[in-house]
């Protein structure tokens, strides 16, 4: 058993700010059991030193922890190797913080192994920041939907899983408000944006479970919907044209009406990159506008270039 009463070695890790564990060196449950905890330990995880003694730090874990990373860190320490790694741990309220930790095997002057060290850094705020970044990056700033980029990524992942599975290709449709510069020039800014945030709020509310929507620039919107027919997508896409058409879009400046334009487009079975698909998608708008407007067109895939 370590010895954990050296005064020196107390002063150090009491006073870090740092978490610091001390444990068996067992892997197999019950094990390992807590030998020793610092303060920064119970101002984290509002656990005293006398209720996670003798327990396994496992306590610590939840729902959201990754099994991935509970797993590489005990193949490190199995194999004799210090395991590093950042996970999600609870504390004794169930409020979840994220830890950078380093667990070291302790080893006495004989080569046996005594105990691991664990040495952890809370960085949550570090984490949501990146992941406040991450969202940021793809979202559009008014509406909070995905931008271009996130939809596109967003496509050619179910493009490429309807093609693994060998089910329906997705359809996509490509939505563009008619002569929406004509809004801003008659009601002003805050009416434009108005409009915007609730035409998102409309197609969100009228759309399948399974489909998911994106904002590809100012006033265009796509929808991807997996595994349904090019005749169902029309269908439905006329149904949100029709919808859009009759409401009145709440404003600071009054209500506002407007029509869309919509371009439908089926993965081609010949090429069926998320790029290819929304420019054919594109394509069938330009029909819509070129012939009308407040209109639904179908890029056939003979109408592919």
């Amino acid at each position: 058993m370590i010895s954990l009463t050296n005064i020196r070695f107390r002063s150090i890790v009491e006073a870090a700010d740092d978490v610091i564990i001390v444990t068996t060196p067992e892997l197999e449950p019950p094990g390992p059991v807590i030998l020793y905890v610092n303060p920064a330990f119970t101002r984290l995880t509002g656990y005293s030193a006398a209720e996670v003694m003798g327990r396994s730090p496992r306590i610590l874990q939840g729902p959201g922890t990754s099994r991935m990373t509970l797993q590489a860190i005990r193949n490190a320490l199995a194999a004799g190797r210090e395991a590093h790694e950042k996970i999600l741990n609870f504390s004794k309220a169930g409020a979840p913080y994220w830890l950078d930790m380093r667990i070291t095997p302790l080893h006495d002057d004989h080569g046996r192994l005594i105990a691991f060290v664990a040495i952890e850094r809370d960085v949550t705020l570090d984490k949501r920041r990146l992941d406040e970044q991450e969202y940021t990056a793809e979202r559009d700033t008014l509406t909070g939907l995905p931008n271009l980029r996130a939809f596109t990524r967003n496509l050619d992942a179910i493009v490429a899983a309807a093609y693994t599975r060998g089910v329906a290709a997705p359809c996509v449709a490509y939505i563009d408000i008619d002569k929406f510069r004509r809004v801003s020039e008659t009601y002003g800014e805050l009416a434009s944006q108005a409009v915007i945030f609730a035409l998102a709020d409309l197609l969100t509310d009228n759309i399948r479970r399974v489909d998911s929507i994106g904002k590809l620039s100012h006033d265009r919107f796509g929808i991807c919907m997996p595994s349904i027919t090019l005749s169902d997508a029309t269908t439905l896409c006329e149904r949100l044209r029709t919808a859009i058409a009759a409401t009145p879009f709440v404003t600071p400046a009054g209500p506002v009406r407007l029509s869309v334009s919509i371009g439908i487009s089926m993965v081609d079975p010949d090429n069926y990159s998320a790029n290819d698909v929304l420019l054919g998608a594109r394509q069938a708008m330009r029909k819509a506008k070129d012939t009308g407007r407040n209109r639904v067109s179908v890029n056939q895939p003979t109408d592919w270039p």
